[in-house]
Parts: C-alpha cells; structure tokens; sequence
C-alpha cells in the first residue's frame, strides 16, 4: 500500500487547525455569561439599546385592562420604553417614550445618534400598500425619523424619502459615525425574504440610494436586526442553514480585505436552538442584550444581558 504524503500532510494541517479552531471556539463560549433579566414577564420584550446613559427596548402596546393590543390581523402593537440599567445588566425605571405625540400606534426597533438629537424607530405606513406575500392591501413597515427637542420630546417625526408604500423597511441600525443607516427590507432588488441594505444619510436631513449588502452578509433566506458596533463590525440574524437554532446571530467585519471571510456564527450562549436576535454591544465590546426566543424563557421574547464578550477577528481560516 502507498500513501501519498502530500495529502496526509494536507489533511493532518486542515485537522489541527479544525481542532484549534474548536478550542478556541470552546474557550470563548465559556467566557461569555448570559442571564435572563428580572424585566421579563409574559409580554414581548426586545430590541434593547443604550443611547445617552439610559436603555430603551420595545414592548407590548397594554390596553386600560393591561392586556396586549391587537390588529385585525391578530398581530400585536409595540410601544418604546426607556430605563436605567445597573451594574448587573437589571432595568429599572421604566418610561415610555411618548408615541402618543409621535402620533404613531406602532414603533418598535429604534436607533439613536450618539449625541441623542435623532431617532430612526420602525412604525407603520399611513398609506395602505401591497402585500408582496399575501393577496390583501396592507400598512407596511417603514422607518421614521424623530428629533428630540428640549421641553418637547421627540418630536417632527419623518418618514425617511426613500420607503415606498408597497414594501416594508425595518429595524434601522447607525454606523458608529452616524453616517451610514443600515436596515432591512423587501424592497425590489431583494434576493431573500428581507436582505439588509444600507444608505447614506447627509447632515440627517438627505439621504442617498439604498444599497444592498452584498451575498456573503445577504442570504437566500431572511435577515433581520442589523447592528453595528463600534469596530465598525455588524451583527444580524439570519434563518440560513447552518445555524445552531431556527434565527442565529452572526457577525461580520465590514473592514475586512480578505475578500474569502465570510459571516461568523456567534456560539453558545449568545445563540441558542431556538430563535436568537437583536444583538447589542456596548462601548467596552463586552457587555450588552440579546433578544431570544429559548427554553428558559418567560415571555415569547425575553432581553438576556450578556458579559465576558470578545469581540475578536478570527483566529485561523482554513484557506490559510
């Protein structure tokens, strides 16, 4: 029998760099500590986000009776909520933030400026439009933008130029410049369910051409809740096969010059086999929420606060 050395050579390289890689990935999960916040009940908790010292997350809209409010359709109503978090990732004193003067009966999904003047949020269309998966009109998703004025709120709510009626536009995410919005949509040029597109926004008052992201961030399938940390990274979730669960969370550098690297699955415990979203990271790239649909969880979306993230590049591609 002969063997050809080369491809031994080759396989024993690809098989320890798997194993390194396994390690590694091992030794990371294990730092990482995720934990169900005292917040959670049985209402939809998610979307948490820290802007200016305090959190803001999306809820069920309550009724005078504090039940969940309904459409028509038997789809539930979300309001914005703001907090203060403490060391142990718990909020706490909870407000709402005035949807009522926006105007709007939906808002959920929010981003903010850093100086805390703006706020992009997810509402409803006013104006009726297709429904690209169903055969009845419909008030699609779109993106507003509000500003906070003193002694007012938020206030001059702005459907961003570039949403059209007939599609929806949803969970808007900012660069770390702030000029740069990222979001997801079903717009024409839509290769997915939803894919994540980004646009140029110009002193926050004009906006350039929607551009897709391209097939290695985009899949065949859906993607949803961008966000972008300071590294200039961007974190999604994504039903494309070879998750761990049903949504998992990815991450990808948008700095990157190799043009092979592709989207990273996060591990356990950011992800899990259920559904896992929202993700967030906080200015020390360590600590921040996640939104999850998982076992031990007390609503159908919980916010889990998560510590000893490492925001690393990969250690070894199998290329190399």
């Amino acid at each position: 029998m002969t063997f050809n050395l080369d491809k031994t050579k080759q396989c024993r390289k690809v098989f320890s760099i798997f194993m390194l890689l396994f390690i590694a990935s091992i030794g990371f999960s294990q730092n990482i500590k995720v934990k169900n916040i005292k917040l959670n009940n049985e209402l939809n908790h998610f979307s948490a986000i820290m802007n200016n010292g305090r959190v803001y997350f999306s809820q069920n809209k309550l009724n005078l009776r504090g039940k969940p409010v309904k459409t028509r359709l038997n789809t539930y109503l979300y309001t914005l909520i703001s907090g203060y978090v403490d060391s142990q990732g718990e909020i706490s004193n909870l407000k709402p933030v005035s949807d009522s003067k926006l105007g709007f009966a939906n808002i959920s999904a929010a981003a903010f400026t850093k100086d805390g003047k703006y706020m992009y949020f997810t509402t409803n269309s006013d104006v009726v439009g297709d429904n690209k998966s169903k055969d009845f009109k419909t008030f699609n998703l779109q993106i507003h933008r509000a500003e906070y004025i003193d002694g007012k709120g938020w206030s001059n709510p702005t459907e961003l130029p570039f949403c059209n009626k007939d599609y929806s536009y949803a969970h808007p995410a900012l660069s770390p410049d702030g000029k740069t919005l990222y979001f997801v949509s079903n717009m024409p040029g839509t290769k997915g369910r939803t894919d994540i597109f980004k646009v140029e926004i110009f002193n926050y008052t004009t906006y350039g051409e929607p551009e897709r992201l391209d097939d290695k961030i985009n899949s065949p399938r859906t993607e949803l809740y961008p966000f972008v940390s300071e590294n200039n990274k961007i974190y999604f979730s994504s039903n494309r096969r070879g998750g761990i669960g049903g949504y998992d969370i990815y991450s990808y550098n948008l700095d990157t010059k190799d043009t092979k690297e592709t989207p990273m699955l996060l591990p356990e415990p950011i992800n899990s086999i259920g559904e896992d979203f929202s993700f967030y990271l906080m200015e020390d790239g360590k600590r921040g929420f996640l939104t999850s649909r998982r076992k031990d969880g007390k609503g159908d979306d919980d916010i889990y606060y998560f510590t000893g993230f490492q925001s690393s590049k990969r250690i070894l591609n199998l290329a190399d």
